[in-house]
């Protein structure tokens, strides 16, 4: 059993500390990133790896960049004349609809004509969807009332920014608190759920849906349910304040992408455009609509389209519950801590690169389906027992080394240091008293007449009287002195920094607390005695005498002679 004791208390750490982890992780931005960064990664390859939406091909983009803003002689913004000829044009070349991601808010240059203009312009081609902006104080502003009555659908173009700036979820719809009455253009929409306001992309989808009739989004705000579309009706669940994730399907450089300035002046073949979804929008560094996605850096109009191709397409993100995750986490950590427990390190090894590979090949391989086993957790157990088992064997090692070299160097009966242990620590310290010219002295000890305690009382008596006499020589010594024992009933002491007459004062100490030590023995014992000898090299003094380490404790070993001698005259 108590080869078990190790592997199962480092078991028990091991689950104890993954299982507290996660509470920690909720709550550092830092740990949130990086797994927002590691999910990112996973989008990256699964486009690599997985065909393009077909509904891709639908969609055309409508680029106002810096080159179309030099080939019109226009700055921006651009005049609303100009999108109505813009309109005109993909109308006359059938485009199925059009997405403007602009927000016309108010009057152009104090005048409404423009407006007027513009406004013609929807009417004509009669599914175009406008955008409009949220201010400061939360509310939704929309396109000036000509152009909000002339629009099919008005959605709003804000997106929710993670704390590393990137943009990974949209609201989808906003759900009003109260019950709000609909402003000009009628962008509150009410149902079961209650008032909400839907965004750009979902007014895409109604567009692009409708048949014969038009068909606005129903929310469902008690199911978290958003339904949009005729046939078929598409539904989107969300969270309770209107978001979802975006499933991103497609990179900006994935799109065909027309020059404004080409539409402008009627240079767009007409099979470009035909029966597509033609989104318009700002594409240039320069304008603010730029923003960092799990594929880099995209325009708005990029973003609005992979929320169209993902809902089009049937294909929400679904997330694993992550406690689930983090069990399977936790059972994988589990198996590779055990194999580095087995005390086969290649075998550790392997299980760590077979974990960790089978896990992130795994949870790929759900993300190419649109199920997210957050990446991050998943492939954080095999990696934690990783470390906890490179942890784990080096302490192991570490507490067997330990063990062993208590073995080489204490003696077994008394726990003592070995007398070859004392030898080094004494070579060591005449270097340091040579170097400081500070004294070390050694002292010897012998029972008396113990070999007649062997002789009488038996061998058991006198080993746990060796037993006995070492634990008061201990304890007599201080705390960085070191105890030895010589062999049989002998001890040897080095006392550090300590001169002759200090050993000397040491000698009568230990006596004393021998004696009283067999006091408490029985009747046959008490008359035990212990012989002390003491020898000292003090530099500082004479250098030279002793000569050498040896030399002192043969000293020692003269004056333990001597005190011996005088206890039997």
């Amino acid at each position: 059993m108590k080869k078990y004791f190790y592997p199962a208390a480092v078991l028990i750490v091991f689950s104890s500390i993954y299982w507290s982890l996660p509470f920690y992780f909720e709550s550092s931005e830092t740990v949130q990133k990086l797994a927002l960064n590691t999910r990112d990664l996973f989008f990256k390859i699964r486009r690599l790896s997985s065909a393009e939406p077909g509904i891709l091909k639908e969609i055309v983009f409508v680029s106002i960049d810096d080159e179309s803003c030099r080939k019109l002689n226009a700055r921006w913004p651009w005049s609303r004349r100009t999108f109505a000829v813009m309109i005109d044009e993909l109308a006359a070349r059938g485009a199925r609809l059009i997405g403007l991601n602009v927000s016309f808010a108010g009057l152009e240059d104090g005048s409404s004509e423009s407006s007027q203009i513009l406004a013609q312009a929807l009417r004509t081609h009669g599914n175009v969807v406008v955008g409009a902006t949220f201010d400061e104080s939360n509310r939704l502003v929309g396109p000036s009332p000509l152009i909000a009555e002339a629009a099919a659908r008005v959605g709003y173009l804000e997106k929710i920014m993670d704390a590393d700036l990137s943009i990974r979820r949209s609201y989808l719809v906003r759900p009003y608190a109260v019950q709000k009455i609909a402003g000009p253009g009628g962008l509150a929409a009410a149902n079961a759920g209650g008032f909400f306001e839907s965004s750009f992309p979902l007014q895409l989808v109604a567009g692009y849906s409708d048949g014969l009739e038009k068909n606005n989004p129903g929310y469902d705000r008690v199911l978290g349910l958003v339904t949009v579309g005729n046939a078929p009706r598409r539904a989107v669940f969300l969270e309770p304040d209107g978001s979802y994730t975006i499933n991103y399907l497609a990179a900006e450089s994935d799109f065909l992408t027309i020059p404004a300035w080409k539409v402008v002046q009627g240079k767009v073949s007409g099979s470009e455009i035909r029966n597509k979804m033609v989104l318009i929008g700002l594409r240039s560094s320069l304008f603010s609509d730029m923003h960092s996605t799990p594929f880099g850096i995209m325009s708005g109009i990029g973003i609005h389209a992979n929320e169209l191709i993902s809902i089009l397409s049937g294909r929400m993100l679904r997330f694993v519950p992550d406690k689930v995750t983090e069990t399977i986490a936790w059972l994988v950590g589990l198996c590779v801590l055990g194999l580095y427990l087995s005390r086969r390190f290649w075998l550790g090894i392997a299980g760590s690169v077979a974990a960790v590979g089978g896990v992130f090949i795994g949870s790929q391989l759900l993300f190419a389906q649109d199920m997210v086993m957050e990446p991050f957790t998943a492939l954080f157990g095999p990696f934690f027992a990783t470390l906890a088992g490179f942890f784990a064997n080096s302490l192991q090692l570490l507490l067997e080394n330990k063990g062993l070299e208590t073995k080489v160097i204490h003696d077994k009966l008394t726990g003592l240091y070995k007398y070859e242990y004392l030898r080094e620590c004494l070579e060591e310290e005449w270097k340091r008293c040579l170097r400081a010219k500070s004294p070390v002295s050694v002292v010897m000890t012998d029972l008396d007449r113990f070999k007649q305690v062997n002789d009488t009382l038996g061998h058991e008596v006198g080993n746990d009287m060796i037993k006995r006499a070492g634990k008061v020589i201990q304890e007599s010594a201080r705390r960085y002195d070191v105890v030895s024992r010589y062999g049989g009933d002998e001890f040897v002491i080095l006392l550090w920094h300590s001169s002759l007459e200090e050993a000397k004062i040491y000698r009568e100490r230990l006596r004393d607390m021998y004696h009283t030590m067999v006091k408490t023995l029985e009747p046959a014992l008490q008359g035990s005695s212990i012989s002390i000898g003491v020898a000292s090299f003090d530099p500082a003094k004479n250098p030279r005498t002793p000569p050498h380490p040896q030399a002192l404790i043969e000293e020692a070993d003269k004056d333990l002679f001597l005190d011996k001698q005088s206890h039997r005259s």
